[in-house]
This record gives structure tokens, C-alpha cells and sequence, in this order.
């Protein structure tokens, strides 16, 4: 408990540096003065609402008075926008502090009454013919920035509600988000890690960051087997409230797709996208029917760990017997160094993001767990990190500046209504990011361990993005099928299917305790993020696509010409359809052809690995 305490102290030291108080820290004034700039534009937004009623009735008389409706609903949508994740970034990093919570109620309130005034827009844009919207934008270049915007609602047409229904609507989003947000509290702020003793005598707490490092550079194996069983069983002491809140969110979900006309609750958020379904079951049939990579690999790991028996909680233990950590300082010159191939626009925004303000780094009591960047437009985004020093979190952040430099691209380049990204994009940029860092690396390394090591990095990427993130896939969509055929569910159902779809794509090999069926809970994509996994895995495909395209050009001039197509990507934002913008940079996500050079790529790099783990004799 003691090296617990010391190490939350010396990064509190850390995040507290007087000379640079950003250094490690959000700057939260770019955003916001203090809260009572935050209490203005609320104010203002909540002026604004009735002012919606004065296009009632009239956004079919001109293309002038759809212009002026278009800039007003943007200006609105904008510093909501900017409310919203100024108050959620302040939570994110104290979630302790009620006063946030506060702060999210009382805007969650102002935008249920802005929904409920706004309810009729979609159904009168309805009426208007589609003919006469498109001729005003043939002879009004301001109004003709929103054709895609338009396309995108045209085709939505036959699922948009009359305004009755959709104000009615209005009154039940505060209960209908009710699940999502006691999933919140439940795993993030009231959360209470179990503690363990280790072989050493030290008492740890079991959060992410400290488990993590048990993971990673703990030789015993029993210490890290605790380690992850005192994780999965504070999920499963809460299994049958995990399971009815995931139900509440997907039921939920299912009546709002049935009511707009959706055949599912997965074309709910396919189609909105113009993405085929096809793109989804062509990934999980793949990665589904070819593991046998993935599972030679596990088997090559318990042989260099000679080990008996293997758990999930050896998956992160070095083989190579090379284990470095990294401090902030060093992963950040490394995550310089690969992109500087990137030119100099994308290399001078990356400068700036890292000298500090935009990230959060270290771990804090009561301080959102994982990694994300969130952008907010006309200010820049905010990282939030957990630094643990290890390699995987090196890689983190390079993926998270992926995100970053997408969003400041996007916003450099695009008006507002097309500055955000569908999720398919967005994972792109950040696992091509991954892939830039892992070829400097390896390009680098000065031992055959190191080299080992790299092998392993590149072989767990594939594994935890395209091979993991299809097994989630795999198993939302089944919970929602059953949802959707009113089938019996329960915790014990869930847990089964989760187990059933874990042992296809991870065989028998890996030993499961009788708690770890239902640390799907920890998964908290399957609450607030839904059907978004399975972006992770197509999004890496196109990404390796996209970095092959550009790493093993046979020309200079190819590889120029690729690295532009992929750059222009990321400047077009959401100015075009996911799928479309991606085959524009060279990657056609309607084959299976992307994810076979995926599993392709994972045999390669595992039959270099078990040459090299015998050359250096660990098998």
C-alpha cells in the first residue's frame, strides 16, 4: 500500500509543477474562462431555444431564410457542443466532485428543452421536395455547403418521425439515458478496487494503471493471476445489475429503431452513415474463421514463458526479456520522431499539442480510466492519458494524437457542419498512427530482443484491435439479436455468450477462472458507445492498408501521392460517407479483401516470431 501511496504522490507532484502548470494538465481556461463563462453561454443557448419557433413553418419559403435557419441551428449547436465537453473534461479528471455532475444535470435539462423545440424541424425539412432544396443550392454557393448534409437527410427520409412523436420523445431522454449513466457511476466513480497482497509482501489496489503494471512486469505468474481475478470479481459481485442496466440501454435502443422503422437495432446506426451491412458480418466472418494465428501465437507464448497452464493475465508479460519503461519526456520524442515523415503542417500542429494544455497524463483518485481525445471546434482537442510508463501506453498516445490531429485537420479544413467524422474515420488516423510508431521502432531497434519485443507489439495490435474488437463485435451483435427476437436473457446468458464467443476466437488454450464470463461488464463501449467496436477492427484494417500503401511504395512519387490521399482524408472530416471517403484514399471496405491482408499480415508476423524465439533460444 505504501508504494501505492507514493507513486499517487509523485505524480501529484508531477501534475503540480509550478514552473509549467500544464505541462502534464488540461488547460481548461482555452475553453472557459472559470464556470461563470460556462454559465453565460448557457444562458445563452437557453435564450436562444424559443428562437427556433420564428423558422417554424417557413424553411420551405427561400433558400435565404434556409441559410439563415442553417447558421443560427449551427451557431446553437456549437456552444453546446463546447458546454458539453468542458463540463464532462472537469468531471472526467475529478469525478469525485459533485459539483460536475451537477453541472452535466443542469445542461442535460437546457438540451431536453432544446430537443423538445426542435422537434419539428426534421418532419417539416421532410416536406419540402427534394427538387426545390436542390435547386437552391445550384444558385446559392452558401447554401450549397450543406449538400451533403442534405443527401445524408434525404436518405434518412422514410425513418424520420412526425414532430408529435419525436416531442414526445423529447420528455423521456433524461430516463431513457438513465442506464448509461449508472453504468457511468457504477464503474468509474463508485468503484472500489479490491486490494491484493503480492509475493513480494506489497499491497497493491487493483485499478487499471496499477494492475496494468502487474501485468506487464510482474515475473510471478501467481501475482498476476490474483491481479486479474480481484479485477473480474468486482464485476462479477455486480453481475446482475451490470446485466439489467446493459439491458434497460438495449431495449431502449431496440423500441427507438422499431418506432423509426429500422429492421434492426445495428441498421439504427449503420445507415445513418450510409454504411452496408454487408462491411460489419464480412469482418466477424473473417476474423471469426481465421484464427489460427491467433491461436499458434498464444501457444508460442506459454512455451517462451514455460508455463504450465496460461491465463489472460499472462497475455501482457514480456518474452523477449526486454522491458523498458518509458518516461512522458522519451514516449513523447518517439512519438515526434515517427511522424515527422507526416510534413510540416501535420508536424507543427503535433508541436503544439505536446508542448502541454491539450493532454492530462497521469493517473488521479476519482479520475476517468483508459484514454481518449475529445476536440472541441474553434479551441483544440484534450487528451486524457493514464500514464503507466509501459510500452502499450506509448503506443496510446500516439493512437490518441492520431484522433487529435484529425479533429484539428478536420476543423482547419472544414466548416463546422462537417468538422465532425463518422467512428470508422476517426479509428483510421489513430491506428495508422500505431503503425508509424511501430515501424520507427522496429526500424530502430538495437538488440534482438528489443527486435522480439517489437515482433510481439505488432503481433498483440492485431490481436487486441482487429481480432479482440471483432470477437466484441461478434458478441454485441448476438445479445442484440436476441433482444430483438424477444429471447430470454439474464446475466447467466450473457455471460455464456460471451464465454462461447471468447473460447472461438481464443480456443481452449487460455485457463478461465469461473468469474472472467462476466468481465464483459468492463467493457464500457457496450454501455455508452453502442455498436462502435467493431470500428476498431475495420477502421485498423484500412489503416494497414493505408500505411502499406505509403511504407512499400516502389516509388517515392507512389508513396508522395499515397501519403496525400491519406492527409486530404483527414481534412475532409465528414464532408463525404465513411466508406466513400476511405475508397477515395485507396481502401474499398465493401470486399473482404481488408481484413484478409489483415490476417495475412498476423501469419506473417508470427511465423517471424517463432523463427526469432528460436533463434534466440527461448523455445
Amino acid at each position: 500500500m505504501l508504494l501505492f501511496v507514493s507513486t499517487f504522490a509523485q505524480q501529484a507532484a508531477k501534475t503540480e509543477t509550478k514552473e509549467d502548470p500544464y505541462k502534464y494538465n488540461w488547460r481548461l481556461t482555452d475553453v472557459y474562462a472559470d464556470w461563470d463563462a460556462w454559465k453565460a453561454d448557457l444562458d445563452w443557448v437557453k435564450s436562444q431555444i424559443p428562437q427556433y419557433n420564428e423558422y417554424k413553418g417557413r424553411l420551405g419559403e427561400s433558400a435565404q431564410v434556409m441559410i439563415n435557419y442553417q447558421k443560427f441551428s449551427e451557431k446553437v449547436s456549437q456552444i453546446s457542443s463546447k458546454l458539453y465537453v468542458y463540463a464532462s473534461l472537469s468531471k472526467d479528471v475529478d469525478g469525485k466532485n459533485p459539483i460536475y455532475v451537477t453541472k452535466l444535470q443542469e445542461l442535460q435539462t437546457a438540451f431536453v428543452e432544446l430537443s423538445r423545440n426542435t422537434a419539428w424541424i426534421a418532419p417539416e425539412l421532410k416536406t419540402i421536395p427534394k427538387e426545390k432544396i436542390e435547386g437552391w443550392m445550384k444558385e446559392n454557393k452558401e447554401l450549397a455547403v450543406y449538400a451533403h448534409d442534405f443527401d445524408s437527410f434525404f436518405r434518412q427520409l422514410s425513418y424520420i418521425l412526425d414532430e408529435q412523436t419525436q416531442k414526445t420523445l423529447t420528455y423521456y431522454s433524461k430516463a431513457l439515458g438513465a442506464s448509461s449513466r449508472t453504468y457511468s457511476s457504477l464503474s468509474k466513480a463508485d468503484m472500489e478496487y479490491h486490494k491484493v497482497n503480492l509475493s513480494t509482501g506489497e499491497e497493491i489496489v487493483t485499478s487499471p494503471a496499477a494492475a496494468s503494471k502487474v501485468y506487464t512486469s510482474n515475473p510471478n505468474q501467481n501475482d498476476r493471476k490474483i491481479t486479474a481475478e480481484a479485477r473480474e470479481n468486482v464485476y462479477a459481485k455486480n453481475k446482475n445489475t451490470y446485466s439489467d442496466i446493459w439491458m434497460g440501454i438495449a431495449q431502449n435502443l431496440w423500441a427507438g429503431a422499431q418506432l423509426k422503422g429500422y429492421e434492426s437495432t445495428l441498421d439504427a446506426f449503420l445507415k445513418p452513415n450510409n454504411i452496408s451491412k454487408d462491411v460489419y458480418m464480412n469482418l466477424i466472418d473473417v476474423a471469426g474463421n481465421n484464427t489460427a494465428s491467433l491461436l499458434k501465437y498464444r501457444e508460442l507464448r506459454k512455451k517462451a514463458l514455460k508455463l504450465d497452464t496460461y491465463y489472460f493475465s499472462d497475455e501482457s508479460f514480456e518474452i523477449s526479456d526486454y522491458n523498458k519503461s518509458y518516461s512522458w519526456d522519451e514516449a513523447v520524442v518517439l512519438v515526434e520522431n515517427c511522424l515527422k515523415p507526416m510534413g510540416e503542417e501535420y508536424n507543427k500542429i503535433l508541436s503544439t499539442g505536446l508542448q502541454g494544455g491539450w493532454i492530462d497524463v497521469y493517473e488521479k483518485p476519482g479520475k476517468q480510466t483508459g484514454a481518449y481525445s475529445w476536440s472541441i471546434y474553434g479551441v483544440h482537442p484534450f487528451i486524457l492519458m493514464n500514464w503507466n510508463e509501459s510500452r502499450d501506453n506509448v503506443f496510446t498516445l500516439a493512437h490518441e494524437l492520431g484522433h487529435s490531429m484529425h479533429s484539428t485537420l478536420s476543423a482547419k479544413y472544414q466548416p463546422y457542419v462537417y468538422s465532425d467524422y463518422a467512428s470508422m474515420v476517426a479509428e483510421v488516423a489513430s491506428t495508422f498512427n500505431e503503425n508509424m510508431l511501430l515501424d520507427y521502432m522496429i526500424k530502430n531497434a538495437k538488440t534482438p530482443n528489443e527486435k522480439i519485443a517489437l515482433l510481439v507489439q505488432a503481433i498483440d495490435n492485431i490481436s487486441g484491435t482487429f481480432y479482440r474488437q471483432s470477437q466484441f463485435a461478434e458478441f454485441e451483435h448476438a445479445l442484440y439479436t436476441m433482444i430483438e427476437k424477444d429471447a430470454p436473457i439474464n446475466s447467466d446468458i450473457i455471460a455464456k455468450t460471451y464465454n462461447d464467443i471468447d473460447k472461438k476466437y481464443n480456443g481452449d488454450i487460455i485457463e478461465r477462472s469461473a468469474n472472467n464470463p462476466y468481465s464483459w461488464s468492463r467493457v464500457s463501449h457496450f454501455f455508452t458507445h453502442i455498436y462502435y467496436v467493431y470500428n476498431y477492427a475495420v477502421s485498423f484494417s484500412a489503416s494497414q492498408s493505408l500505411f502499406t500503401q505509403i511504407a512499400q511504395a516502389k516509388t517515392k512519387e507512389e508513396a508522395a501521392n499515397a501519403q496525400e490521399e491519406y492527409l486530404t482524408m483527414l481534412k475532409s472530416g465528414g464532408s463525404d460517407y465513411p466508406v466513400e471517403l476511405l475508397e477515395k484514399a485507396g481502401v474499398d471496405l465493401n470486399t473482404k479483401e481488408p481484413f484478409l491482408a489483415v490476417v495475412k499480415r498476423m501469419d506473417d508476423l508470427v511465423n517471424q516470431l517463432e523463427i526469432a524465439l528460436k533463434e534466440a533460444g527461448k523455445i
